[in-house]
């Protein structure tokens, strides 16, 4: 008997998982250089912010059933809040500003509601395409 699609794990889950810890590793690792040795993209680092917790928020969302969302969201509030206060605490130019942790709910939050809207399924549908028969 298959498993509802709303509990149903994508194949390669091992695979997804991995690469969704290499993608935390990198949102780590650019938090914590100095600000010189990143590059300058022109854009607003709350918008940074936004768009790295959103994309964490679905890539997990995509991997978890989302009676568990409230302990990603809480996973993810808590990897911001530790990342702006390590800032603080470092001294590499970086500094902790509580305005980032905002751009980072707000972005784990918009995540976790395109997961809500339809997109939960998107490593289930990554195997799925293309096949070809």
């Amino acid at each position: 008997m298959n498993a509802p699609a709303e509990t149903k794990s994508p194949r390669h889950h091992f695979t997804w998982y991995f690469l969704g810890a290499l993608l935390t590793l990198v949102v780590i690792v650019t938090s914590l250089v100095p600000n010189d040795d990143l590059p300058h993209v022109r854009v607003n680092d709350k918008v940074e912010h936004a768009v790295a917790y959103a994309g964490l928020a679905l890539w997990f969302g995509g991997l978890v059933p989302p009676r568990r969302y409230a302990y990603l969201a809480v996973a993810l509030l808590a990897l911001g809040g530790a990342i702006e206060i390590a800032q603080g605490l470092m001294g590499l130019g970086r500094e902790a500003d509580w305005h980032d942790f905002y751009a980072d709910a707000f972005g784990a939050a918009l995540g976790l509601s395109l997961c809500l809207a339809g997109l939960k399924h998107w490593a289930s549908w990554l195997e799925k395409w293309p096949r070809h028969r």
